[in-house]
């Protein structure tokens, strides 16, 4: 599946706005009344949602006819898509493996 440059460059920004919205505004909310953070990655597809809405970009309109149908699973991406990055990015427990089976052959 290859996705047009420019349509997969806005997504990625919005993934990035947000996940920093997110991280700005709601998480303190979270924190400071003691909720769960299960409820955070609902809110950024919420928001991506009107990103999505207010843009109008459709990752997957060469694939899916229905541009409703495209428009949602785009939001899916881009709200769920600053957790997958941060998934990526934070890979500490992987490092302390690696680091124990070193210092077990040492």
């Amino acid at each position: 599946m290859e996705f047009d440059a420019q349509v997969l460059g806005i997504v990625i920004g919005m993934m990035v706005l947000a996940n920093r919205l997110v991280a700005a505004l709601v998480t303190p909310l979270f924190d400071k009344y003691g909720w769960d953070h299960f409820a955070l990655m609902y809110v950024a597809w919420i928001i991506s949602g009107v990103f999505v809405w207010l843009t109008g970009v459709n990752l997957f309109a060469p694939y899916i006819p229905n541009e409703l149908i495209g428009q949602i699973l785009t939001a899916i991406v881009a709200g769920g898509g600053g957790n997958i990055l941060h998934d990526i990015t934070d890979q500490g427990t992987t490092l302390i493996g690696i680091n124990e089976e070193l210092s077990d052959k040492g």
